[in-house]
């Protein structure tokens, strides 16, 4: 599709740059569609019923997920057409020429800069449009009203917002909407702190959308009088690339307003360094001059002044601080009665009492003019002397002089704010974008839409949706990471923010209630550690299920622990070993990896940067398991005779990138870094507490309370001992389903012991570090 306001929007530039047409590249842009064909797509999309939907626990319906799926594509057609707009923004193809040995990737690059540079764009289009035009259902929130017991109630606001063809806003302002709805904590934050509490009671309008788009182009097109009346509330044009090339900052010391450029500079001398010495605002070096202060204005001098400014509203309105707005479990929560609520309640409320009692000297800290703060990380030096102050945290505490571990996650909260992210949101919207173009390329790849059996896939999805969510409740623990179809149903539930709170907080676990939160950013080999315990616990709940429908190489070698390196094969383990086998015989299972349901990595990210070597081995070890996982699936298939299957991808080979995103059939890692960088001392001090040396790992081990034989016995005397209870099982009750099942079972739980007593010190520490944190601080 073209970008909604017309064919000529296409070659707008945003930088006046000159227009050009299709190059040698035009193979790669999708393939237009015929009236015939067209008329075959039309056919294709259902009738969807999208009026209030009443289905059981308040989940989404097979409706809404086709619905859902119809806007990803969309979406996936606006990517294509800005990403293949050469010129735009300043960025040619022609640059590409430069790396002859490595055309595809350099061509690759430059299309994700264009789309990134889209997005922040549109980030900053969507943020005056929230301001401009969302309209506020009660006054911002203060630190006297999260002492109320009501406190809770302001999720049950009265209001909505009435979406109709007249006002809906354009379609890059939708995408970014539609990230910041997938991030249900942050959005909820947000909602409360600007008083957008009718935007959290309205669920994503699929209805109005769906009615906006085109079934037979797939193009965004709302009534003309819809965009005037945008174009008049918001003060902005329809099409992001309308609007003016650069972007007005204030400057951080005299406030005086700056016209700065969205991205200057060219792709660089190397690819691994691509675009990062740009200077541009949505570059990762960004810099600019104030003509009057002559201040060096650069994203970290904007992100101690949106410091400044949230510490000066505290201060001056009592509007409390980010990241202080609900409490570990994610629920906005008053001062209550009881000993867990008001310990809950103070650790959430830390930072808010510890900025009003240092607030004046953290003010003149922060001052510009004396220029003694440049980044958040001198703003972070400053707070823990703040921090070691006993004075400090008598007057915060109400004379106690330590603090408390949650107390800590807070402030760690509230700071992880700023870190990355120089907009006024609880998280970094241009990120959250990108991350999520993954996800709609993966979508977009499959095709559900136009198959035709799309509604039943939508109604299966759903429920392997509720299995997924049961097996979250209960281990709020672990991390459950979700296949393809299952996000699409996740996200979809998450789109109807009200709904998906009850729901996530109706079940409780030992008392507490969750809200359970949708975290897009997660290290690469915890999400492969998660999805391969998910897939076990799947297996579990379904008595022999299948959770992973996939035969490429990564579900290969994550299926293997589980349903062939076991001493017994019986019950649900027996049953999923023979579901696996079938895949391959299965007509909708695709031999290209691509176009089937397996793990949603979307939000896969490695950190550029590592304190030292052990996150870095840790994943070595962890890509070498699943490469001997898959070895040996390779020689299970072989003896099978099952090698040259069609349907199987084994003969593709071992691929290291599984969960990276292809962008033009290259894959592209989402980088973890600029212009919004993480946290340094995060990662500084969990590796420095995961690196302790031999000297302390008596001491670090007491207090953590793990006993000394768990590390030195072998792991023959676990088997053997187990083997002991396992022996006294007659034979004959094997038979017995459910005697089999309860073998099983221990069998489980045997191996699982034999691999705790078996692991290292890092491990132990790593399940530990929490309060190894609390005692190296």
């Amino acid at each position: 599709m073209t970008v909604s306001t017309g064919e000529e929007s296409k070659n707008a530039s945003a930088n006046g740059t000159r227009d050009t047409v299709a190059n040698e590249e035009t193979t790669e842009r999708p393939p237009s569609y015929n009236q015939a064909q067209a008329d075959e797509i039309v056919l294709a999309l259902p009738k969807l019923n999208l009026e209030s939907p009443r289905t059981p626990h308040h989940l989404p319906s097979p409706d809404q997920c086709v619905a859902h799926l119809k806007f990803l594509a969309v979406l996936a057609d606006l990517r294509d057409s800005v990403s293949n707009n050469d010129g735009l923004f300043g960025l040619f193809d022609s640059e590409a020429e430069r790396f002859p040995s490595s055309t595809s990737e350099a061509h690759a690059r430059i299309r994700e800069k264009r789309w990134a540079v889209y997005t922040a764009r549109a980030v900053e289009r969507y943020t005056q449009w929230w301001f401009r035009c969302v309209p506020m259902s009660q006054s911002h929130i203060t630190t006297p009203d999260m002492e109320s017991r009501n406190y809770e109630s302001i999720i049950d606001c009265p209001t909505r917002v009435a979406w109709s063809a007249r006002n809906m806003p354009p379609l890059d302002i939708l995408m970014v909407w539609h990230s910041h709805m997938l991030n249900p904590r942050d959005f909820l934050e947000d909602c409360i702190r600007y008083g957008r509490m009718s935007m959290w009671g309205t669920d994503f309008p699929f209805e109005v959308m769906n009615d906006c788009i085109d079934d037979c182009t797939l193009e965004y097109k709302p009534p003309e009088s819809c965009q005037q009346t945008f174009e008049q509330g918001a003060n902005l044009k329809w099409d992001n690339l309308f609007d003016p090339p650069g972007k007005e900052i204030e400057c951080p010391r005299c406030t005086r307003p700056k016209t700065v450029i969205w991205t200057e500079g060219g792709i660089g001398e190397s690819l691994e360094e691509a675009f990062k010495g740009n200077t541009g605002y949505a570059d990762a070096s960004f810099e600019a001059q104030c003509e009057y202060c002559r201040l060096r204005i650069n994203h970290d001098r904007l992100k101690v002044a949106k410091f400044r400014q949230d510490l000066t509203e505290l201060l001056s309105s009592n509007r409390p601080l980010p990241g202080t707005i609900y409490n570990l479990n994610g629920i906005p929560e008053g001062r209550l009665r009881g000993t867990r609520n008001v310990w809950a309640w103070n650790n959430m409320t830390f930072p808010n009492r510890l900025m009003k009692a240092i607030g004046t000297d953290m003010l003149a800290f922060t001052d510009l003019h004396l220029d003694r703060c440049r980044s958040i990380d001198d703003l972070r030096s400053q707070m823990e002397i703040k921090l070691r102050d006993r004075k400090v945290l008598r007057a915060t505490n109400s004379g106690y002089r330590g603090l408390f571990l949650g107390e800590k996650v807070h402030f760690r909260r509230m700071m992880s704010h700023y870190w990355d992210n120089i907009g006024p949101f609880s998280l970094d919207l241009v990120g959250a974008v990108i991350r999520q173009g993954t996800f709609v390329q993966k979508m977009d790849n499959i095709d559900w839409l136009h198959s035709p059996t799309v509604m039943e896939t939508s109604k299966r999805l759903i429920n392997k949706y509720k299995i997924f969510m049961d097996i979250m409740l209960q281990n709020p623990v672990k991390m459950a990471v979700p296949t393809l179809d299952v996000d699409l149903a996740w996200h979809t539930h998450q789109l109807q923010p009200k709904n998906y709170y009850k729901y996530t907080t109706l079940t409780t676990n030992n008392g507490q209630r969750q809200f359970i939160d949708h975290d897009d950013k997660v290290d690469e080999n915890k999400l492969s550690e998660g999805f391969e315990w998910t897939s076990k616990m799947y297996r579990r709940a379904t008595n022999g299920g299948i959770y992973s429908e996939c035969t490429c190489w990564y579900c290969e070698a994550t299926r293997a622990p589980d349903l062939y390196d076991r001493i017994f094969t019986v019950g649900s383990s027996l049953r999923a070993r023979n579901n696996a086998d079938s895949l391959h015989d299965r007509a909708d299972i695709s031999s290209n990896p691509e176009q089937n349901p397996h793990i949603s990595a979307h939000n896969a990210v490695r950190p550029t940067t590592m304190a030292n070597s052990v996150e870095s081995r840790a994943g070595y070890l962890q890509k070498m398991r699943l490469r001997q996982n898959y070895e040996k699936a390779v020689r299970r298939a072989e003896k099978r005779g099952r090698i040259g299957d069609a349907k199987s991808t084994r003969k593709d080979g071992y691929e290291p990138t599984y969960y990276a995103p292809y962008v033009w059939g290259y894959p592209i890692i989402i980088p973890y870094y600029g212009p919004y960088m993480c946290d340094p001392a995060l990662v500084l001090l969990v590796t420095a507490a995961l690196g302790l040396v031999v000297e302390v790992w008596q001491l670090a081990l007491a207090v953590v309370w793990v006993p000394l034989p768990v590390l030195v016995e072998p792991v023959h005397l676990v088997v053997e001992a187990a083997a002991e209870e396992t022996v006294e099982v007659e034979v004959e009750d094997l038979v017995v389903e459910e005697a089999v099942e309860e073998e099983a079972e221990a069998v489980d739980a045997v191996e699982e012991a034999a691999a705790a007593a078996d692991s290292s010190l890092l491990r132990i520490l790593q399940r530990r570090r929490p309060l190894l944190l609390q005692l190296l601080s």
